[in-house]
């Protein structure tokens, strides 16, 4: 039997091990991500929250044996754990004199969750002024006739999948492809009350645990250029919305973020996460903006989708 004293070695070194991997898994998610397969699969499948039990269930049993390095170990890898979560704390405050509107995202889930009352019960529960849907194509028969009827007072526009309710008048709309896919790309120009606000509703593609990584990598490549395109060439205020099935890590979310403005990371507080509704564990639907501001952010709760809206105020 080894001593006591190695037993305490043993723990430490373990507890270090974990702090160590803990800090190789954020730097893979967050330098390396979709760069090669592995990491793109570690940074799309494996949820944070695996990393932080890790690390608690170590740090408890440091206390338990009362090992000093080997509790600093253990609590260094909760820490580290802790910041792969992506909790947010508001940093935006409206600016002095400007005009706003609510904006909601939200993955309708094709209607196989929700009834078209119970949507539209989340949808006006929340009072927006323009909601971005996504996957209304395979809506049953009626079924999105029956969620815009629940809606009065919106104009609709849409594209395939994609669909965009606004309180204010829509000046124009423009429908393009989005790259390597049969979903679109739905921009609206609106008027709010004499100035021009350009949204955008899209629905990137999924990485799928059932293979097609590279493919999907790269459509999703294709797709974040082609949102970020439309960006550059849009003049006045601009949002991005949808589902994004990006996490709040990566390449994607730092690409996008290189440009336009998170509006959760900005606005929001707590994890925000908005997928599944029925165990809220991961980020994947987001609002980016150019010249305009997130001056609040939150996720309410429902049952009416397999995800939950996103809710963001917006000043501009």
């Amino acid at each position: 039997m080894g001593s006591p004293q190695m037993g305490r070695h043993r723990l430490t070194a373990f507890a270090w091990g974990v702090a160590l991997l803990t800090a190789l898994v954020w730097a893979a998610t967050t330098f390396v991500a979709e760069r090669s397969v592995p990491t793109l699969l570690l940074t799309y499948f494996v949820l944070p929250q695996v990393w932080v039990l890790l690390a608690l269930g170590t740090l408890l049993v440091c206390v338990w044996r009362r090992s000093g390095p080997a509790i600093v170990g253990s609590g260094t890898a909760l820490l580290l754990s802790l910041s792969l979560l992506g909790y947010e704390l508001p940093q935006a405050s409206r600016p002095e004199g400007a005009a706003s509107f609510r904006l909601m995202t939200y993955n309708v889930a094709r209607g196989g969750q929700g009834t078209a009352s119970a949507l539209a019960a989340t949808i006006r529960a929340q009072r927006p002024d323009v909601v971005c849907l996504q996957e209304i194509n395979g809506l049953k028969p009626g079924l999105f006739g029956d969620l815009l009827h629940g809606m009065p007072g919106y104009t609709a526009v849409r594209s395939r999948e994609v669909a965009l309710l606004s309180r204010f008048p829509v000046l124009g709309q423009q429908d393009t492809a989005l790259p390597d896919t049969t979903r679109r790309l739905l921009s609206a120009t609106l008027d709010l009350e004499g100035r021009r606000v350009t949204v955008l509703n899209a629905h990137f593609t999924t990485v799928l645990l059932r293979g097609g990584w590279g493919e999907a990598r790269d459509r999703r490549a294709a797709q974040t250029a082609a949102v970020l395109r439309v960006a550059r060439n849009t003049p006045g205020p601009f949002v991005a919305c949808g589902d994004f099935n990006t996490p709040a890590r990566g390449l994607v979310y730092a690409r996008l973020r290189q440009t336009l403005a998170n509006a959760f990371q900005d606005a929001g507080t707590g994890f925000g996460y908005t997928f599944p509704s029925a165990f809220p564990a991961v980020r994947i639907d987001h609002v980016w903006l150019r010249g305009a501001w997130a001056v609040r952010a939150s996720v309410p709760r429902s049952q009416a989708s397999d995800h939950l809206p996103l809710v963001v105020d917006v000043a501009f």
